[in-house]
């Protein structure tokens, strides 16, 4: 029960953070549009961009954006390790049909990250596929 529920609580605890943290970087991306948006001189305005593109690539902007799905999918992963475990305490059969539904998730799951090494203008791609 203790590692269902850690893991259970793990799995929250990411995905409310995603949450919060895609929140702020919607807030962000809605004051960047309304300052650089206003009534200005050409010349301002483009100031104004280099100065916000200047601080989102020294902030690593690029890569908060880019790990809110990868901490998403392990948060996936381990609500379905903590079922999976949950599951075979209680019925067999209820088990091994959901062992295969997440064995075969998984297996997608390999085969999209894969498939851009293979396949090089493959619009499928996982964070994973980035790693490999």
């Amino acid at each position: 029960a203790v590692w269902v529920n850690s893991l259970w609580f793990l799995s929250l605890a990411i995905s409310l953070a995603c949450a919060l943290i895609a929140t702020l970087l919607q807030q962000w991306a809605r004051r960047y549009l309304h300052v650089t948006h206003r009534r200005h001189a050409i010349h301002t305005r483009a100031r104004i961009r280099t100065y916000f593109a200047e601080g989102a690539r020294r902030l690593h902007l690029p890569t908060v954006v880019g790990i809110i799905p990868a901490l998403l999918h392990v948060s996936v992963f381990l609500f379905f390790a903590g079922l999976a475990i949950f599951v075979s305490d209680i019925n067999r059969i209820v088990s091994a049909i959901l062992l295969s539904f997440i064995a075969t998730c998984g297996l997608a799951y390999i085969m999209l990250s894969i498939l851009p090494l293979i396949f090089h203008s493959s619009p499928y791609q996982t964070p994973l596929s980035a790693a490999i």
